[in-house]
């Protein structure tokens, strides 16, 4: 109830009012004991229905077996090798008989995993599918949105509108995790722009935002209902892509309003009309 009162009050404030601390350090601060242990993942497909590719694992990682849960191996040295599908199972180096499917976690914080040319953290699941391989990553929303984002944002913009963006992507992530596409991945990171780990090691003002909006997504209101319901939250102008809700107002005007003074609340509250900013919470949290 006391976040809900917040965001109306946020909305509602003149576009010049003169705050001690911004709205975005007032709400953090006092909702940051809120924030999930465990940071929610994203599933990103970054492979599909290709002959085989190069995977290779630098650092310590074990090996599972997705489709059962079984523990297959661990690896304590990095591995370089094609991995493609074969009569039996998968190769990659080695042969895993009666194995479709792999799991690779990184048994060390510092392991990274480089598919295809390109690096990648988290969880590395490998499918033969048909006898063709399809790669996913699975990495925590907050590291996704810093890939995505960084790369696409790159001009100067005003802090509250890389805050409204942010939240807005934040909303759009987890939506499509909780409503994957399919059930081996939610997104497609060619169609996202899904650059791996090296995009999201860069550090400019749209990192910031991500940072500084951890876990606040909208949601629609829904009457006599606490859930939050995110949903796919897009800027772009309206298309042919179904399930999508697009924003009421342009990034140029959405730039106006920042530079005039407006908040992300009240940017947001413009450009998505009858949604509210919460901030995200898991049952484990409860």
């Amino acid at each position: 109830m006391v976040l809900r009162m917040l965001f109306f009050l946020l909305a509602l404030m003149p576009l010049n009012a003169q705050l001690q601390a911004s709205w975005l350090d007032s709400f953090a601060n006092y909702f940051r004991k809120s924030a999930p242990a465990t940071p929610p993942t994203i599933k990103v497909l970054i492979v599909h229905d290709r002959p085989g590719v190069v995977v290779e694992v630098k650092g310590k990682y074990k090996i599972y077996d997705p489709h059962s849960g079984s523990h297959i191996s661990t690896r304590y040295v990095g591995k370089r090798k094609f991995i493609q599908a074969v009569r039996d199972g998968i190769k990659w180096g080695e042969e895993f008989p009666g194995v479709h499917q792999l799991l690779i976690v990184p048994d060390e914080k510092e392991t990274t995993s480089v598919v295809d040319g390109i690096e990648y953290k988290g969880l590395i699941y490998v499918y033969d599918i048909g006898g063709a391989i399809s790669v996913v990553n699975q990495i925590p929303i907050e590291e996704y949105l810093s890939s995505i984002l960084i790369a696409q944002y790159r001009q100067p913009l005003p802090e509250e509108l890389l805050n409204a963006i942010a939240i807005a992507a934040r909303t759009a992530a987890y939506y499509r995790s909780d409503s994957p596409k399919s059930e081996y991945w939610s997104v497609d990171g060619r169609q996202v722009g899904y650059y791996g780990y090296a995009a999201a090691r860069q550090t400019n003002a749209m990192e910031k935002a991500i940072r500084d909006t951890r876990y606040m997504v909208m949601s629609h209101a829904a009457p006599n209902e606490d859930r939050i319901r995110p949903f796919s939250a897009e800027w772009k102008q309206p298309s042919q892509n179904k399930g999508m809700e697009f924003s009421q107002i342009s990034l140029q005007e959405a730039e106006n309003m920042a530079d005039n003074g407006a908040h992300a609340a009240q940017i947001l509250a413009r450009a998505f009309p009858g949604v509210k900013i919460e901030l995200i919470h898991y049952a484990s949290d409860q």
